[in-house]
C-alpha cells in the first residue's frame, strides 16, 4: 500500500475528507473549547426560576457547538466543547470535579459530533435547527436515564425526596420520572430552541464561507457532508451507544462512591476546589471567563500567524524550486 493511500485511510478513520493538517485541527480544537468553555461560564450567570420544584434554567448555550460543528470538522469541534465544558469552564472557577467530569465530557462530545454530521448543508435552517434538539436530546435525556437508574438501584435518597415533595406523588420512581420528563421538556424549550436551535439557524449561514477560509478549510459541500461512522468504519451508533453507557456507569459509579461514603473514592481522583472560590464565584466568573476568552483566541491567532508563515515559506521554496528549473532548461 502506498504512502498516499495510507494516509487517505487514516483521514477516512477520522472523517478529514479535506484532509485538514494539525495546526487547523488544533485551532478548530482551541477555539471550540475557548468558546463553549467561556459561555458555559456566562450560562451559569444567567438567573434560574423555580416553579413548583422544577428549574427554569439555560443549562449551556447550545447554538455554539452547533454552528461550528456545522461549519467546522464535527470531530474537533465536539472533542473542543467537551473539553471547554469539563475542564477549561471550571478550572478558570478555581475548581475541579475529577474523574467524575467524565460523564458530562461523553454525553457532549456525543451530541455535539451527532449534531454537526446532521447538518450536511450549513445554510439550511431546518438541518440546523433539528441539530439544536438533537445535542439536547442527547446529552439530557442521558442524563435523566442516569439519575432514574440512581434512584432506582437506591443510591440517590436525596433526589428521591426533591422529587416527592415537588409533585406529592407515593411511588419514589414514578415520581423522579415525572420529575425528569418534565425537567426534559424544559430544557428542550429553553436549552434546545431558544438557545439553541433558532439562533443556529441565524448564525451558522451568515458565517458560512467567511469562518472557514480563516482556517485554511474550505466551506463544507453538501454533496460531500461529514459521515456517521465510527473509526475503522464502525457504526457510529455502537460507538457512540459505548460511549453513553461509559458515561452513566461513571455517573453512578460516581453516585455509588457518596452514598456509601468511600474513604477514597475513584471518581474524586484530581478533584481541587480553590480556596474562596465559592464566595467569589460571580467575580471569578467574569474574570475567568475574559482570561479564557483572550488566552483561547490568543492561542488560535498564534498557530494562525505560524501557520500562514510555513505556506509561505512553503510557496516560496516551491517558486525558488520552479524557478531553478527554467534556469535549467
Amino acid at each position: 500500500m502506498s504512502t498516499l493511500s495510507r494516509t487517505d485511510a487514516l483521514r477516512a478513520r477520522f472523517h478529514d475528507p479535506d484532509g485538514i493538517s494539525g495546526s487547523q485541527k488544533l485551532m478548530i480544537l482551541v477555539l471550540s473549547m475557548t468558546l463553549y468553555g467561556v459561555a458555559d461560564i456566562v450560562a451559569d450567570l444567567v438567573p434560574q426560576w423555580e416553579v413548583g420544584g422544577l428549574q427554569i434554567e439555560v443549562a449551556y448555550f447550545a447554538f455554539i457547538p452547533v454552528a461550528l460543528a456545522a461549519l467546522l470538522t464535527p470531530f474537533w469541534v465536539a472533542l473542543g466543547c467537551a473539553i471547554g465544558e469539563a475542564m477549561i469552564a471550571d478550572m478558570l472557577l478555581g475548581s475541579f470535579g475529577g474523574l467524575g467530569e467524565i460523564e458530562g465530557f461523553l454525553q457532549i462530545f456525543v451530541g455535539a459530533y451527532v449534531a454537526g454530521c446532521l447538518v450536511r448543508d450549513p445554510r439550511n435552517r431546518r438541518q440546523l435547527f433539528v441539530a439544536g434538539l438533537a445535542l439536547v436530546a442527547i446529552d439530557k435525556v442521558t442524563s435523566g436515564v442516569i439519575d432514574v437508574a440512581k434512584v432506582a438501584i437506591g443510591i440517590d435518597p436525596d433526589a428521591q425526596e426533591e422529587a416527592a415533595e415537588a409533585f406529592g406523588l407515593s411511588d419514589a420512581l414514578s415520581t423522579v420520572v415525572v420529575s425528569e420528563g418534565l425537567e426534559l421538556l424544559l430544557a428542550m424549550v429553553v436549552t434546545g430552541v431558544v438557545f439553541g436551535g433558532l439562533v443556529a439557524m441565524w448564525l451558522a449561514p451568515r458565517l458560512y464561507g467567511k469562518i472557514e477560509p480563516l482556517m485554511g478549510l474550505r466551506p463544507r459541500d453538501p454533496a460531500n457532508p461529514p459521515r456517521l461512522v465510527g473509526p475503522w468504519g464502525v457504526p457510529f451508533w455502537l460507538v457512540g451507544a459505548l460511549g453513553i453507557l461509559a458515561a452513566a456507569a461513571v455517573g453512578i459509579f460516581s453516585q455509588w462512591e457518596e452514598h456509601f461514603e468511600v474513604a477514597n473514592p475513584v471518581t474524586t481522583l484530581a478533584e481541587f476546589e480553590a480556596e474562596g472560590a465559592e464566595e467569589f464565584a460571580e467575580s471569578l466568573a467574569w474574570v475567568g471567563g475574559l482570561v479564557g476568552l483572550v488566552v483561547g483566541l490568543g492561542a488560535v491567532v498564534l498557530v494562525a500567524a505560524l501557520r500562514a508563515r510555513s505556506a509561505a515559506q512553503a510557496e516560496s521554496a516551491r517558486a525558488e524550486a520552479a524557478a531553478d528549473g527554467e534556469d535549467e532548461d
